[in-house]
C-alpha cells in the first residue's frame, strides 16, 4: 500500500510536466458526381465499349477526425481518415492514418518535426473538388504526399529526411528495383519491374523556402533521392546502376482585394521513383527504363504547370477556376516511348450554407491525350458537387 501511495505521489508531482491542451476536430465529405468518360483508342475500350458514364456517390477518403495538441515547446497533430466502401452493403471502410507527428521548438526560430506529415515540396494551390479533393495533384500541382521522416525548420526554411522509395516502398531483401523493362508490345505497353538487387544508402531529401511578400509569397522547393541497383546472376540488370530522382519547382499565390491568383511550375526526373504523385498519368510513364544492353537506364523527365485564379464574391460565396498540365518525356527510352501528356480544367463555387457547412459545385474536364505509342487515351468530363461539414 505504501508503494502504491508513493507511485500516486510521484504521478501527482510530475503531472504538470505532462499537461497538454487537446483540441479535437472533424470533417466529413460526401461526393456526388455525374461522370462521362470517352475511352479513346480501341485498345482502351472496356467491355467492348468506347465510352461509359455513371453516378459517383461516396464518402470521400479524406474525411477525417483529428486532434491538435499543445504542451509548452512541444506541439503535435494526429489525424485519421474515416473512409468508407462504395461496394460493401454496410458501407463500412477502414480507418487510416493521414497525419501523425510531434514538433519540438528547440529555439525561437528553429524546430524539429518527428512523424508523418505533408512534405516540404507540397503546396496546395488548387481546390479542385472532384476525385476526393484531387486539387490537380500530380497534374499541374506537384505533390510530395505525406511521407514519414524527420523535418528541420529554420525560420521559413524546411529540410526533410524522409522514407526512401524504390518506385514503391522497398527495404532489406527487396526485389523492387523501380526500373522498368523496355516496352515491347504497342498494344499493351506492358513493362515489368526489371530484376536486380536494390540497395538504398540514404533517405529521400526535400527542402523548401517560404518567401513572404505582403499580399503573397514565392516558394521555391526541391527534392532528391539516390540508390543503387546491383546485378546478380540471371538478373535483367547487367551492371551496377545508380538511380537518381529529383525535382525543382516554384509556387506562388497572391491576394489582390477579393481576387487571388496562384500558380506553380516544376521539372523533375524519374519522379515515380520517389513516390511523388503521377496525377492522371500512370507511374510507368515516369519510371526509368532499362536500356537494351542492361547496363544503364533511360531517365524520364517530367514537366508540370498550373494556374488558379479565384474570386471571393461575398463571405459566403467564392468562385475558382483551374488549369493544370503534365508531360512525362520518355523519348530516350527503348520501345514505344513518346511523350505522355494530360491536362485538366475546372470551374467551381464554394457556398457557405452555415458556419462549417459547405456546398461545393464543380464542372470539369480531363484530357488524357495520347499514350507513349501515340494512341488516344480519351477524355472525361464531370459535373456535380461535394458536400462538407466541419466540426
Amino acid at each position: 500500500m505504501k508503494k502504491l501511495i508513493a507511485i500516486f505521489a510521484v504521478l501527482l508531482f510530475v503531472a504538470p510536466a505532462f499537461a497538454a491542451d487537446w483540441a479535437f476536430y472533424g470533417s466529413e465529405r460526401v461526393a456526388t458526381w455525374y461522370v462521362n468518360k470517352d475511352n479513346g483508342a480501341d485498345k482502351y475500350s472496356v467491355n467492348g465499349d468506347d465510352n461509359d458514364s455513371g453516378t459517383q456517390w461516396y464518402l470521400q477518403g479524406n474525411s477525417r477526425l483529428g486532434a491538435k495538441v499543445k504542451a509548452d515547446k512541444v506541439t503535435g497533430q494526429i489525424e485519421l481518415a474515416t473512409t468508407a466502401s462504395s461496394t460493401d452493403a454496410a458501407g463500412d471502410g477502414a480507418v487510416n492514418t493521414r497525419r501523425a507527428y510531434g514538433v519540438w521548438k528547440f529555439s525561437d526560430n528553429a524546430w524539429l518535426k518527428v512523424g508523418k506529415d505533408y512534405s516540404p515540396t507540397t503546396d496546395f494551390i488548387s481546390s479542385q473538388w472532384f476525385d476526393g479533393d484531387n486539387d490537380m495533384l500530380g497534374t499541374g500541382n506537384f505533390y510530395g504526399r505525406r511521407p514519414q521522416g524527420l523535418t528541420l525548420g529554420f525560420g521559413n526554411f524546411e529540410i526533410a529526411f524522409l522514407t526512401p522509395q524504390q518506385g514503391n516502398t522497398g527495404g532489406i531483401n527487396s526485389s523492387t528495383t523501380g526500373i522498368l523493362t523496355p516496352a515491347t508490345n504497342v498494344n499493351t505497353l506492358a513493362q515489368a519491374n526489371a530484376t536486380g538487387d536494390p540497395d538504398v544508402y540514404l533517405p529521400k531529401f526535400e527542402a523548401s523556402y517560404m518567401l513572404k511578400l505582403g499580399a503573397g509569397y514565392i516558394k521555391p522547393f526541391g527534392g532528391f533521392q539516390y540508390y543503387q541497383v546491383k546485378e546478380f546472376s540471371g538478373s535483367a540488370v547487367q551492371d551496377d546502376i545508380d538511380i537518381y530522382s529529383w525535382v525543382l519547382g516554384v509556387s506562388s499565390s497572391w491576394n489582390i482585394g477579393a481576387f487571388s491568383i496562384g500558380g506553380q511550375v516544376s521539372y523533375g526526373m524519374n519522379e515515380a521513383i520517389s513516390a511523388w504523385a503521377s496525377g492522371y498519368n500512370s507511374n510507368n510513364t515516369n519510371l526509368p527504363v532499362l536500356k537494351l544492353d542492361g547496363d544503364d537506364v533511360a531517365d524520364i523527365y517530367t514537366l508540370q504547370a498550373m494556374i488558379v485564379p479565384a474570386l471571393k464574391f461575398t463571405d459566403t460565396l467564392r468562385f475558382e477556376a483551374g488549369f493544370g498540365y503534365r508531360q512525362d518525356n520518355a523519348d530516350g527510352a527503348p520501345g514505344y516511348s513518346l511523350k505522355d501528356e494530360a491536362w485538366v480544367g475546372y470551374v467551381q463555387a464554394m457556398v457557405t450554407l452555415a458556419p462549417g457547412v459547405f456546398l461545393c459545385p464543380e464542372v470539369g474536364y480531363i484530357d488524357f491525350m495520347d499514350d507513349r505509342a501515340g494512341d488516344n487515351q480519351g477524355y472525361q468530363w464531370y459535373a456535380g458537387a461535394k458536400w462538407q461539414i466541419d466540426f
